[in-house]
């Protein structure tokens, strides 16, 4: 049974698949890019969600398949993606159920808020800012030349930037990627299986605390 503790002043959250359910503004520009450098592969919003994580960059290389060490390939989907997921973002995307209630009142109680996403910087700053206004304190998206996660690289960046108290401060994401990056960064991971990871046992018994809906994060960092 999983005790419940008052510790965690600071939320860092991941945002696909945690905060925003993206899936389908995704699955319809590769889906775009694909067909327009003639690739027959399609994928529905399951097989999406197989292919997020770990950066745009990889998630091109998984649509790929087969030929996804295919450089001349991969730089062709590459470049009709990007653009194709900035035209489309925000299309078809939504705040998970419960989200935007519990990130208010988690403010209204004191604590501070981040996001820390594999995420083009740009685009999670414009989708974040158009979904939840000013309820986060700092966004770290990617940006050239710096490490994507399970790299723990962003998340004690934004710690450093922020004065964060480790000990103080836990990560939420849907990931296997994500339990890896609170765990390299040495902090708690709240893991929300309503997300895009896949959920058996042993991913499951890796995190700290999971959850079924974005509420009950209050009962992990509140009494």
């Amino acid at each position: 049974m999983v005790r419940y503790t008052c510790m965690y002043k600071n939320l860092i959250f991941d945002l696909d698949g945690t905060l925003i359910d993206t899936v389908g503004d995704i699955s319809f520009a590769i889906n775009e890019a694909l067909e327009s450098i003639g690739l027959p592969q399609r994928f529905d919003l399951e097989g999406t969600k197989r292919l997020i994580g770990n950066g745009a960059d990889m998630l091109v290389r998984r649509a790929l398949l087969e030929e996804k060490d295919n450089e001349e390939l991969f730089i062709k989907l590459k470049q009709a993606y990007g653009p194709r997921y900035k035209k489309y973002q925000d299309t078809n995307s939504f705040p998970y159920p419960k989200m935007v209630e519990t990130l208010k009142e988690l403010k209204r109680l004191g604590k501070r808020l981040f996001v820390v996403t594999n995420k083009p910087d740009e685009l999670a700053k414009t989708i974040l800012k158009h979904h939840f206004h000013d309820l986060f304190d700092y966004i770290q998206g990617d940006q050239a030349g710096t490490p994507l996660k399970p790299d723990p690289y962003s998340v004690n960046s934004l710690i450093e930037k922020n004065k964060l108290d480790k000990n103080e401060t836990i990560y939420i994401g849907d990931s296997i990627v994500d339990i890896e990056t609170g765990k390299n960064a040495g902090i708690a991971v709240i893991l929300c299986l309503y997300g895009y990871g896949i959920y058996d046992a042993k991913t499951v018994s890796k995190a700290d605390y999971s959850i079924d809906n974005p509420a009950q994060i209050l009962s992990i960092v509140c009494e």
